[in-house]
């Protein structure tokens, strides 16, 4: 017997959440899971088009509470789904209202960071969290940050594209292409939105320490967002015009992936960072913030785990990595073995399935 789903999230932007929910619904058994999206925010980047989800999607077009709260029961009164899979707070407030007259089972699916902050939208998550009996969250970090000792773990799945890397003549050719990069200077990389969760200025500092110290390296910085012209003045200001680029958004991130040797993630907390696993999936070792799950995804196997914020531990980590290329290159196929065995699509689909049938 099929089991259909609905799964409800605030917006299809491009973010993580929405990343993870597009790859399992494009990869989806619908004759066995008939799936369906509900959605409450247009965004001017979504992956509708990009994961064909455009026949599969609704809209919730009311913008007042409680008018979407009737709106969104029509369309259950209408779908009759035995599961509900929720992807965020507000979502999951309205299906806890809505589901005393409903009988489907309700999948709890909020908790996207290893950490809770001291903010009420992070209480009132917990809060929601424990009044529900399905929980998934894409970290332990996560279950253990909204004190649940109950859930499961659903990690991302990184897309067949992402896996593999590319010949050392392949990549000088297509960095030199793309930016003139000389052979010899390392490339580091970073694919993060440009928000102040993200602190590309750690990263910026740690890189005038090397730079002062006379290490040759490129950094280019795959993202856009409100901070956009700060972190262009801080790259003036610390003179670093020479070894910096801020790239913007790119629909082909593999791509810069495969080219670059570095990979550097500093974030103030993740769950499962699809940004991190992409770089393993392209072989490349990781220099990461110790923050939230990250540390269920990055080891002394496959790179660097620093202190948030601490920019001197950073800096070392770095160097190391451009100093002992041999190494940087043994953390990187780490990385990629890694992914290969635990982090595929078809991995994450299995345990998506199992989650869906255990659901109460």
């Amino acid at each position: 017997m099929s089991v259909k789903i609905i799964h409800f999230i605030s917006s299809l932007r491009r973010g993580g959440r929405e990343r993870q929910l597009a790859t399992i619904v494009s990869n989806t058994d619908f004759k066995n899971y008939p799936t369906e999206i509900i959605y409450l925010n247009e965004s001017a980047e979504d992956y509708i088009g990009e994961c064909n989800l455009a026949d599969l999607v609704t809209k919730i077009k009311s913008r007042n509470f409680f008018l979407r709260l009737l709106e969104l029961k029509k369309a259950i009164n209408a779908r009759k789904p035995d599961i509900i899979f929720t992807w965020g707070i507000l979502e999951s407030i309205f299906i806890i209202l809505l589901k005393p007259f409903h009988n489907f089972r309700f999948i709890n699916g909020s908790i996207r960071h290893g950490i809770r902050a001291i903010k009420l939208s992070h209480y009132l998550r917990t809060m929601i969290l424990h009044l529900s009996k399905n929980i998934v969250s894409n970290s332990y970090s996560g279950l253990k940050a909204n004190n649940l000792k109950r859930g499961k773990v659903l990690y991302n799945g990184i897309d067949e594209k992402f896996i593999g890397t590319i010949s050392q003549k392949q990549k000088d050719e297509k960095r030199k292409e793309l930016f003139g990069i000389d052979k010899e200077k390392p490339l580091l990389i970073s694919v993060a939105n440009l928000v102040p969760y993200k602190d590309y200025f750690s990263v910026l500092t740690a890189l005038t320490i090397l730079k002062d110290e006379g290490y040759s390296f490129y950094y280019l910085i795959l993202g856009d967002g409100p901070l956009r012209k700060q972190i262009t003045n801080t790259i003036q200001n610390y003179k670093l015009y020479d070894h910096v680029k801020i790239v913007g958004n790119v629909e082909n991130v593999s791509v810069y992936l495969k080219i670059s040797d570095i990979f550097i993630h500093s974030s103030k907390g993740e769950g499962c960072s699809n940004a991190i696993l992409e770089a393993m999936a392209a072989g490349l070792p990781i220099i990461a913030a110790d923050t939230g799950g990250t540390h269920e995804i990055v080891s002394p196997k496959n790179g660097f785990l620093f202190e948030y914020k601490n920019t001197f531990q950073l800096s070392d980590y770095i160097k190391s990595c451009i100093v002992n290329k041999k190494n940087r290159i043994n953390l990187g196929e780490n990385s990629l073995k890694i992914i290969e065995e635990k982090y595929t699509v078809n991995e994450m689909m299995n345990n998506y399935y199992i989650i869906i049938d255990q659901a109460k």
